[in-house]
C-alpha cells in the first residue's frame, strides 16, 4: 500500500506539468495571435498613411492644375472682352463711315447739279457774248 501513494503524486505532477505546458502553449498562441494582429494593424496603418500621402499629392496636383485653368480662363475672358469692345468700336466706326459716305455722296450729287447749272449759265453767257459780238 505504500507503493500506491507515490504513484498518485507522480500522476498529479504529470497532470500539473501537462496543464502548465498546455497553459504556456495557449499563452504562446495567444501572444503570437496578438503579434500578428498588431503587425497587420501596423501594416494597414502604414498602407493607409501611404495612400493618404499619395491622395494628398494628387489633390495638390489637381489643385495646381485647377488654379492654372482658372487663370487661363480669366485671361481668356479678359481677352474676349477686349476683342468684343474692339469689335464694337470697329462696327461703330463702320456705321460712321457709312453715314459719312452717304453724306459725301449727297454733297457730290448736289455739287454735280450746281456744276451743271454753272456750266449752263456759262454756256448762256458765252452765247450772249457771241451774239453781242456778232451784232455789234
Amino acid at each position: 500500500m505504500l507503493r500506491s501513494l507515490p504513484f498518485p503524486k507522480f500522476k498529479e505532477k504529470v497532470s500539473i506539468f501537462i496543464i502548465i505546458v498546455l497553459l504556456f502553449t495557449c499563452i504562446y498562441f495567444y501572444l503570437n495571435h496578438l503579434q500578428q494582429t498588431y503587425d497587420s494593424a501596423r501594416w494597414s496603418g502604414e498602407r493607409c498613411i501611404s495612400e493618404l500621402t499619395s491622395i494628398k499629392y494628387q489633390l495638390n496636383v489637381v489643385s495646381d492644375y485647377k488654379d492654372h485653368i482658372d487663370k487661363l480662363l480669366t485671361e481668356t475672358q479678359k481677352a474676349h472682352e477686349a476683342e468684343k469692345e474692339r469689335y464694337n468700336d470697329i462696327i461703330d466706326s463702320c456705321v460712321a463711315m457709312k453715314q459719312q459716305t452717304a453724306m459725301c455722296q449727297s454733297q457730290f450729287e448736289d455739287l454735280q447739279v450746281e456744276c451743271k447749272k454753272v456750266r449752263e449759265d456759262y454756256n448762256k453767257v458765252l452765247k450772249e457774248i457771241e451774239k453781242s459780238k456778232s451784232t455789234g
